[in-house]
């Protein structure tokens, strides 16, 4: 069936030569039956007056020892896998009946192409392989693989959750209306129910929380309501809010996290005025607001098979256009959204005498090199949203921000409920019986509020959010979370601010864990994180060149470096379209026309994640694959080497995958051959991942770029405190522990 499948993108003409390339295992594959069928027919069948045919390929040794009686010249002009036909004898009937077998064959393809489209329709899975398949360009340099995320056999690496479902949870007992938090009678039966009560509601209370001076990871309360039992009225400052609530014995029954948005008038006057200079200084065509919506290691593949209702709803109600071939730059989060939000990587940063950035200290260091930063001073509103109090981008083995980075900052909340063993014991993604995603990107829908929706819009806003937990440990969990998403696009929608706002729906790479990682699919998809702009309704009828060079960069070539210069000129927007990209120009804002033969050498994309050239299964020697694992393993115990006291010696316990790079053209002129190799250590089971060149004259190879560990590692390196280490380090207490077990 998937040989058959595989048809459908051959690109057939009703000729001679076309139907012989229909016969061709190595063109367009059809099974086998068919293509011996056909073959054995055309071999008997061309032979009406002296006629010479040309056929694509034959398989048997009867054909290839045909011999020609006319003169159809010397054989050295005949081409690799090309065979010559001298027909005589059969009349011209046969030859017609050839050819309509042969459109009957390209119409059973057609169909079992109908049929499959059928079966995933079946299957929930609205979105089709076609609608974000790369539209190839025969002078592109760059060609990633083509892989079908809806492919069957990946459906036992898969587990299809059902929505997020958060009921059976400790209920909220409270919500905001009109400034006034209110107590929910028929919660609060609920609640006490659920926590075994015998007693009444005593009365609740609500505490005002600040971040901890000197502390991005906690929070305090800095004050503390009185009692009440109905309802009681917030005071104009109060934003970040925990609220208790108690039986009659005083115990626990209920807590409920808010943050009400406010405007700080000082503020709001320092942004206006420094928007009237952007106006006058930079005369911006538009001042359009830009919300960022990021979702960790997410695929483009994954977000078109797991979210299906999210992304019919981005690409069909808001008009998304999706960015086709979108690498990651690195490895993690850091390394992929300090690109994104600075146009630098960390070790630039460090480097630059302007920034001289300390990756373990506080990341005030580089806030202002960040593009919200660049927004706040054009006179921008800037708001951030993080779902997790240790492992962001900017919080893993970091500080965090000391001082507030941005004018809406929705930290304390996160950091003080994430502890609360009532209301998120074992629902991670749940706050009591509310989705975490509702709660959070409720905080969104208030700042489009409070903001001035209008097209002309006189206080734009700069919004970022970056979720991690839903989909960072399982790659499953992004399933239960179509729904939500879903919702709050929605609800976006239903407000008048997408008229002035652009859309960035984003993810820093693919999936880095589980089964599928360790697939060709998943292979692929680690390497594509996804990448989607939503422009107001009427921007491209205002801008139709601009936006004819964006559609045109969709099929190119980009990295987030691409979207930091995005970014700028969005802030900058002058509503023409920009000179031509040229080669070796790393950033390219996508309002510019990106070279079609760009490479990820010109876009400093590592070559260890570039999918530019084929990837296929390597045909090595004996022996050859443990040595390139062998090779592996080493690189991996030279990072380690100055950790030999806290880290286990590795050692290679199989190799698991060996693909091997081909561009076309080039397979006879390199002098080396280029691996991606897997392997599996112990102790710990750890899985690497590695680019190795191997010298064909040498017969030595070595890593290049950055190894990689495609399963967790939680556990097994908490000895280790420097994060770019941690992948790879097995603890030797860990061996101390296991051997007294």
């Amino acid at each position: 069936m998937l040989d058959l499948l595989n048809t459908i993108r051959c690109p057939y003409r009703f000729s001679g030569h076309a139907i012989a390339k229909v016969l061709s295992k190595t063109a367009c594959p059809v099974e086998d039956f068919v293509a011996a069928f056909l073959r054995k027919l055309l071999y008997n069948c061309f032979v009406s007056s002296p006629e010479i045919i040309r056929l694509g390929y034959f398989q048997t040794q009867e054909e290839k020892s045909i011999t020609c009686k006319m003169n159809a010249g010397p054989p050295s002009l005949v081409p690799k896998y090309v065979g010559w036909i001298c027909c005589t004898g059969r009349t011209r009937l046969q030859l017609f009946a050839v050819l309509l077998i042969a459109c009957f064959s390209l119409v059973c393809i057609k169909f079992t192409e109908i049929v499959r489209n059928f079966q995933i329709d079946s299957f929930r899975l609205p979105v089709s392989i076609d609608e974000y398949t790369t539209v190839i360009d025969t002078l592109d340099v760059c060609r990633f693989p083509e892989i079908d995320p809806f492919d069957p056999s990946l459906e036992k690496y898969l587990t299809r959750l059902p929505p997020l479902n958060c009921g059976s949870n400790v209920p909220n007992v409270v919500y905001i209306q009109n400034e006034e938090i209110k107590i929910d009678s028929a919660k609060v039966i609920k609640a006490l129910k659920h926590i075994n009560s015998s007693g009444k509601l005593g009365f609740c209370q609500y505490h005002v929380l600040q971040r901890k001076p000197n502390d991005d990871k906690s929070a305090v309360v800095i004050s503390t309501s009185v009692p009440f039992n109905v309802s009681i009225k917030l005071k104009s400052l109060d934003e970040d809010i925990k609220v208790e609530c108690f039986d009659t014995k005083n115990k626990t029954i209920s807590r409920s996290y808010f943050t009400v948005l406010r405007l700080d008038p000082e503020k709001e006057q320092v942004h206006s005025d420094s928007y009237k200079v952007h106006i006058d200084k930079n005369s911006p065509a538009e001042t359009l607001s830009i919300l960022m919506i990021g979702i960790d290691a997410l695929s483009k593949q994954h977000f078109a098979r797991a979210m299906p209702k999210t992304r019919d709803f981005l690409m069909k109600e808001l008009g998304a256009l999706e960015m086709n071939k979108h690498s990651k730059l690195g490895y993690s989060t850091s390394p992929n959204v300090v690109p994104l939000l600075s146009g630098r990587t960390n070790e630039e940063l460090t480097n630059d005498t302007k920034w001289r950035f300390k990756t373990r200290g506080w990341m005030d260091q580089i806030n202002e090199a960040f593009v919200w930063s660049d927004a706040r001073r054009l006179g921008y509103r800037t708001g951030l949203i993080f779902d997790e109090d240790q492992i962001t981008a900017f919080h893993y083995l970091r500080k965090g921000f000391n001082k507030k980075p941005v004018d809406h900052y929705m930290r304390p909340l996160v950091v003080e409920s994430i502890k609360d063993p009532l209301m998120r014991p074992h629902q991670k993604h749940c706050f009591g019986d509310e989705p975490e995603i509702s709660k959070l990107y409720d905080y969104w829908l208030q700042l489009l509020h409070h903001y001035n929706s209008t097209k002309t819009n006189q206080t734009p806003f700069f919004a970022y959010s970056f979720l991690i937990r839903l989909s960072h440990d399982d790659y499953n969990m992004v399933f239960a979370g179509d729904e939500l998403y879903l919702k709050f696009l929605k609800d976006l929608k239903a407000t008048n601010a997408l008229n002035n706002t652009v859309i960035i729906w984003f993810s820093d790479h693919g999936e880095r864990y589980g089964e599928i990682r360790h697939t060709f699919t998943g292979e692929v998809e680690t390497n594509t994180p996804c990448l989607f702009f939503v422009f107001p309704p009427w921007f491209e009828k205002k801008y139709p060149e601009v936006m004819r060079v964006f559609k045109t960069n969709q099929n190119r070539l980009t990295s987030h470096y691409d979207t930091y210069a995005t970014l700028q000129d969005l802030l900058y927007f002058k509503g023409v379209v920009g000179p031509k990209g040229k080669r070796g120009e790393r950033s390219i804002s996508l309002f510019r026309e990106i070279p079609l033969d760009r490479t990820c050498e010109d876009a400093q994309i590592p070559a260890e994640y570039c999918l530019c050239s084929g990837l296929s299964q390597a045909d090595l020697a004996p022996g050859l694959a443990k040595y390139l694992g062998t090779v592996l393993r080493d690189k991996v115990m030279s990072i380690l080497s100055k950790q030999k006291e806290n880290c286990a010696t590795l050692k290679l316990s199989s190799v698991e995958r060996v693909l091997e790079e081909k561009t076309k053209g080039e397979e006879t002129k390199s002098r080396s051959r280029n691996f991606r190799v897997s392997i599996v250590t112990v102790p710990g089971k750890a899985q690497f991942e590695a680019r190795l060149s191997f010298d064909v004259s040498t017969n030595k190879a070595q890593v290049v770029g950055e190894v990689a560990r495609t399963n967790m590692y939680r556990g097994q390196a908490d000895c280790m405190d420097t994060a770019n280490l941690r992948r790879y380090c097995y603890c030797k207490n860990l061996l101390e522990t296991s051997a007294k077990t």
